[in-house]
């Protein structure tokens, strides 16, 4: 079963044919906008993503381009209607259209690609694990909205088109005691559960790999999407999280990626191994 394409996403194919159609076309911004009529900065915000797609500006821009087959128009035109099935429509007055945006890039990928160097991915979270983190570590977030939110998000993992989903963790995550020991410990065991799922995949990056690249970067997470090299990647800032829409910029997260899985341990085993070694110590007492 093929992933629902979100409202954010349809937008986002919807600009990339409609710069397609204009570059095939031999036109620049600023003679295609003169000849309709529109500002140049208008035909910017269009292509760029700064505003959405209205449904008469897909029409008037096809019409300029000679796109005359009415499936491909159909399609495009399909791009700009409502958004009002996508869940967290709701929200818009209460979080970021980044963040809803967000929202519609996970809901729509179907392959997600995680590196964490700190947390525990949303998508893998106990309640507990989440709830204390929503409200101890992002407390201007709204945790209970928020939490709500994350559990929502994990329903998919029970669904038949649940996305391919390839974390890896570094080992600080899994001994960072988010909510405590208790909490901690059935977060732990949550992972293995999870390590099971047939579209999961979990792997960890050892302290004993010592040094290793990526090391020293931030967190992040590689949206895929159904077309080809269709990808958007979240990079986790201090202050606010990156969306990343620049293919060159992506595709060298994606290598980064593919390194860090060299470093990483390459079994389930011993993802398994190093899991239970924080679970015997917890266990036991250890702070450490």
């Amino acid at each position: 079963m093929a992933q629902r394409e979100t409202f954010v996403v349809r937008q986002r194919r919807l600009r990339a044919e409609l710069r397609r159609f204009r570059e095939a076309a031999g036109r620049t911004q600023r003679a295609v906008a003169e000849a309709l009529g529109w500002s140049t900065s208008k035909l910017i915000r269009i292509e760029t993503g700064a505003v959405n797609v209205a449904t008469s500006d897909v029409m008037a821009l096809l019409h300029f381009y000679g796109i005359s087959d009415p499936d491909v128009a159909e399609d495009l035109v399909a791009a700009t209607r409502s958004r009002s099935k996508d869940w967290w429509a709701e929200y818009r007055s209460v979080f970021s259209q980044q963040f809803l945006n967000f929202l519609g890039y996970e809901d729509s990928a179907i392959r997600i690609r995680g590196y964490m160097t700190l947390l525990v991915p949303g998508l893998l979270q106990t309640e507990e694990y989440a709830t204390a983190l929503l409200t101890d570590y992002e407390p201007e977030r709204h945790p209970d909205l928020g939490l709500h939110i994350r559990m929502r998000r994990q329903e998919k993992l029970d669904r038949p088109n649940c996305p391919e989903l390839l974390y890896i963790l570094d080992e600080a995550v899994i001994h960072r005691r988010v909510g405590g020991p208790d909490v901690m410990l059935r977060q732990l065991v949550r992972l293995k559960e999870l390590a099971r799922h047939p579209r999961i995949s979990l792997r960890i990056v050892p302290f004993s790999a010592g040094m290793y690249a990526g090391m020293q970067g931030a967190s992040f997470t590689i949206f895929e999407f159904p077309a080809d090299d269709d990808v958007i990647t979240v990079v986790e800032e201090p202050r606010r999280d990156v969306i990343v829409d620049d293919s060159e910029v992506n595709h060298n997260y994606i290598r980064k990626f593919s390194e860090l899985q060299k470093t990483a341990c390459r079994t389930e085993g011993e993802a398994d191994e190093i899991i239970d070694s924080v679970i015997d110590r917890m266990r036991l007492g250890a702070t450490v």
